[in-house]
């Protein structure tokens, strides 16, 4: 009687499905996050992108005298909404493919010149849940909470 108990407990086939959910649960539940959180981070790097694109199509429209950024400067905070802390703009002089350190000077006669503004915007992105601390749970440690830096940077030849 306790055999035939025992190979119906066997055979028995109920919540085997809901078994098999419990354990596979936590991991959709971090796919799903992770989800979120990758989007909110491609977004903001989207954002930023375009208000770097945006900066560098204005300094084409209008270009930068005198090697003085700071209209440009202007500009990037305002399409990004970021602070000016968070915005480097650059005015590049290059001589026969060598950088120079004065965008505002001249090459050598017969060099071929070439000038470029380049833009970069920084954004810092809260993600949802710490996958730092995640990660140091395998590897035996532990850490903090940081969140994501993500840049959109922009360069556009204006010579």
């Amino acid at each position: 009687m306790i055999f035939a108990f025992f190979q119906r407990l066997i055979r028995d086939q109920n919540g085997v499905g809901f078994v098999e959910l419990s354990m596979v649960a936590p991991l959709l539940a971090l796919m799903f996050l992770g989800m979120i959180d990758l989007s909110k981070v491609v977004a903001a790097r989207v954002d930023m992108e375009q208000a770097a694109q945006r900066t560098t199509d204005y300094a084409l429209g209008k270009r930068p005298p005198n090697g003085n950024t700071s209209y440009l400067v202007s500009e990037a905070v305002s399409a990004s909404g970021q602070g000016s802390g968070d915005v480097t703009v650059r005015l590049i002089l290059e001589c026969d493919g060598v950088v120079q350190s004065n965008y505002t000077g001249t090459c050598a006669s017969g060099a071929v010149t070439k000038r470029f503004a380049s833009v970069a915007i920084r954004k810092t992105v809260s993600t949802g849940f710490n996958w730092r601390g995640i990660a140091a749970i395998f590897s035996g440690g532990s850490a903090s909470y940081t969140p994501v830096t993500v840049t959109g940077d922009s360069i556009v030849r204006l010579q």
